[in-house]
């Protein structure tokens, strides 16, 4: 399968991440949770919190103390658009390992009170599918967004346990999860990071060719926009631009900090505000974090230097004029994404631990379980907080301690 990495299993073990981490699961003994509090979000767009019992649970191979639970762009939409049923949302989860199975602990590389980021995807891992064979786990039909459904955040809350998404205390690991060990000592906000930032740099190095010299626009300062900023700068961007709408502006001033250029855009010619805004030189990379279409594939026809690329991971249902003479004569590619390779979790995991991610200057909005349904209301409405890292940190200690800002608490 084209695209995708040769990586088979899809489960990071780093050596030097540390054997345990001192934290909720301070202890090396198997401890089974029974009875659990989750936020379980209905069909009706309002959340609840309700005690679900552990016991329940069909082919857990072990048990997740989750120490946080970042909100995701799609969180919202599902939430917006109406779930099939109550579900325990929740997909970019990190947490403490506090119980599993020997033979799934040999088989990850892993062990109880280990550190770990969970990649959504709940694959089949069947010999005889195509994307889980070649390594491209991310496509396998199963966990696909809209049709298997099989995915962290997404199985419904009447299956089992119903503690398959991270706002919960606890959440059920099955043997086909995909599990990254995390260092020990990193910074629980910056963890939260782990998998938006793994996007980012599949997004805007790996498929968009950012590197050291070249320009990079980024469309839209909200949660993956400000990690593709973050993924440009590590990648030795000579210029990084940001536009938004006059709306983000906290969105924009936040990536101004981490080193692009401001631009507040409204309406009019997108490909001529790049050309403004890189002093005619245009873009190597596009990438469009909000779904344009259209729009961007007209400014990129105008903006993009000879083999530049338009990524697009936004979703959007606009009519798109293709100019193919530009497109030819330009040599430039137009590219959807969806998710990220193993490698790029690496390499997040990597970059965040050496604390030069610039992330840390993202104000973190922590949102203990009790406040998640006034939270995803604020967020379906369009007033959720000005900044766009926001984490539900279900334990309570975590929830009261880590990432406290002036919006931290829903008011």
């Amino acid at each position: 399968m084209r695209g995708c990495p040769k990586d088979r299993r899809g489960n990071r073990v780093n050596k030097d991440a540390g054997a345990s981490v001192k934290s909720i699961a301070a202890d090396t003994k198997q401890r089974r949770p029974r009875l659990v509090r989750a936020a379980v979000s209905l069909p009706d767009a309002t959340t609840t919190v309700r005690m679900l019992d552990a016991d329940l649970a069909i082919d857990a191979v072990g048990w997740l103390e989750v120490e946080s639970s970042a909100v995701c762009g799609t969180d919202i939409g599902l939430y917006r658009s109406g779930l099939d049923g109550p579900t325990v949302l929740g997909h970019h989860v990190v947490g403490s390992i506090v119980s599993l199975d020997a033979a799934q602990a040999d088989a990850w590389g892993v062990a109880v009170g280990d550190r770990v980021a969970l990649e959504e995807y709940l694959p089949c891992q069947d010999a005889a599918c195509a994307a889980c064979s070649s390594g491209c786990y991310r496509m396998c039909p199963q966990t696909d967004l809209w049709k298997g459904k099989r995915r962290v955040g997404l199985v419904s809350a009447e299956e089992g346990s119903g503690l398959h998404g991270g706002n919960a205390e606890f959440m059920q690991l099955a043997a086909n999860s995909i599990v990254h060990k995390l260092p020990a000592d990193l910074d629980p906000d910056l963890a939260a990071w782990t998998q938006p930032f793994a996007n980012a740099i599949d997004w805007t190095i790996n498929v968009g060719g950012a590197q050291e010299g070249t320009t990079v626009v980024v469309v839209g300062p909200g949660y993956h926009g400000i990690a593709a900023v973050a993924a440009a700068r590590a990648a030795g961007a000579a210029q990084i631009v940001a536009i938004g709408l006059s709306s983000s502006v906290e969105g924009l001033e936040i990536a101004e900090v981490l080193g692009a250029t401001p631009v507040v855009h409204d309406d009019g010619d997108l490909g001529e505000v790049i050309l403004r805004a890189t002093a005619g030189r245009g873009t190597d990379v596009l990438v469009d974090t909000v779904g344009l279409e259209g729009s961007a594939v007209a400014a990129s026809a105008r903006s993009l230097r000879t083999g530049g690329r338009l990524v697009v991971s936004g979703l959007g249902s606009t009519p798109m004029y293709l100019d193919l003479k530009a497109l030819v004569r330009g040599a430039h590619s137009i590219v959807g994404v969806r998710g990220r390779s193993p490698s790029a979790v690496t390499r997040s995991i990597d970059i965040l631990a050496s604390g030069s991610s610039g992330l840390d200057v993202v104000p973190t909005v922590a949102v203990p379980l009790d406040e998640v349904d006034e939270m995803f209301a604020r967020m379906v409405e369009g007033r959720g907080p000005s900044s766009p890292h926001v984490v539900v940190r279900p334990q309570p200690v975590l929830a009261e301690s880590a990432g406290r800002t002036e919006e931290s608490r829903v008011s």
